[in-house]
């Protein structure tokens, strides 16, 4: 597989934005393993090589490459860890606690770690990925339905991917009334009404992507099920990836004018 680079990218929602991160880095071949730990006296998560230092306090997890992947060991008692991928929005796995050896199937991912009352996050850098060659492929034809990135409806499941596709977490999607104002063009466009995007919504599930039954939540009990499940379909099969953003409207930013400059105040004439 090559080598893996871990790196300490900070903390998850920092709320401290003064104090200073170590980005601590560390590279690790096949066979190799790093031990990423936390030290109370610095508050900052340090990667040290594994060798005897499973049992020391503050241990997190242990990071282990593999011939063609590399693996999590989770050093919790209580606590999951979940690990996203950098390359595609909306993609991650879980880590139950003490579960060992845990394989990762992301390149390049970010190791989430909870660690007193604070939330760290290690960056791992794994290698260029490996393919067959086009001609060992069993089938070229996609087995996925084919959608239409002209329509209307591919630009409201954009919109409604776009949050995951940003790297906020996974579970963020848009309100109906989010995406009517993420798809308005500009003054000369007219906005796309309630009815038409929950019709484009409710196309989506129950005739492209077929979510209905798969979603389990067709009781009605919950209104947004269909926003969740095509999210999730669309994503997960990369049907919708960071290329298809270029297709909703550019976020105007208006900058703010000058105030206008203050005229000197005169000061009234004394009465004589």
């Amino acid at each position: 597989m090559g080598n893996l680079i871990l790196q300490f990218a900070g903390w998850y929602a920092e709320d401290e934005p003064d104090r200073p991160a170590t980005h601590e880095r560390r590279e690790i071949g096949e066979g190799d393993r790093a031990l990423i730990r936390y030290d109370r006296r610095t508050d900052a998560l340090s990667v040290l090589p594994a060798d005897r230092r499973r049992g020391q306090p503050g241990s997190a997890a242990v990071v282990a490459g593999h011939p063609g992947h590399w693996s999590v060991t989770n050093l919790h008692a209580e606590d999951t860890y979940f690990v996203e991928n950098m390359e595609r929005g909306g993609e991650f796995v879980k880590v139950p606690p003490r579960r060992k050896d845990f394989p990762i199937p992301f390149e390049l991912a970010r190791l989430v770690l909870p660690v007193a009352r604070r939330i760290g996050v290690v960056n791992v850098y794994g290698p260029e990925p490996s393919y067959l060659a086009a001609a060992a492929a069993s089938d070229t034809a996609s087995n996925w339905p084919r959608l239409d990135e002209r329509s209307a409806y591919f630009r409201v499941l954009v919109a409604l991917c776009e949050p995951q596709l940003r790297g906020y977490p996974p579970g963020a999607v848009p309100t109906t009334a989010e995406v009517i104002d993420r798809l308005r063009g500009g003054p000369r466009t007219p906005p796309m009404s309630r009815a038409a995007v929950n019709h484009h919504i409710n196309y989506l599930a129950t005739e492209k992507l077929q979510v209905t039954e798969w979603a389990g939540a067709a009781d009605g009990k919950r209104s947004y099920w269909k926003r969740e499940a095509v999210v999730a379909m669309a994503l997960r099969s990369g049907l919708v990836d960071e290329r298809h953003l270029g297709l909703l409207p550019q976020r105007l930013s208006c900058p703010q004018r000058p105030a206008p400059p203050r005229r000197p105040v005169r000061s009234p004439l004394p009465r004589r």
